[in-house]
């Protein structure tokens, strides 16, 4: 990506190129996560990470409940 040169405002912001917010994946009303380095600001998209039972969930393992879960990996069946 070619680098941009951008102006801080009198309240300490700037506006990012469409073109690197694309990028990034970044839209409209969406954290970023700021790490200041020796190097300078890094600017990361912060996206929204599912609750562990909603990614458990998702997986769709072929039990009903969390005692049938934990027979089967005790079984080795699910790891």
């Amino acid at each position: 990506m070619t680098p941009h040169t951008v102006m801080i405002d009198q309240a300490g912001r700037i506006t990012l190129p469409k073109s690197a917010l694309d990028a990034l994946g970044i839209g409209p009303d969406e954290e970023v996560i700021l790490a200041l380095t020796d190097e300078g600001l890094i600017i990361k998209p912060k996206h929204a990470t599912a609750a562990i039972t909603e990614r458990i969930a998702a997986m769709n393992l072929p039990v009903t409940d969390w005692e049938t879960m934990e027979q089967e990996i005790e079984a080795g069946r699910l790891g």
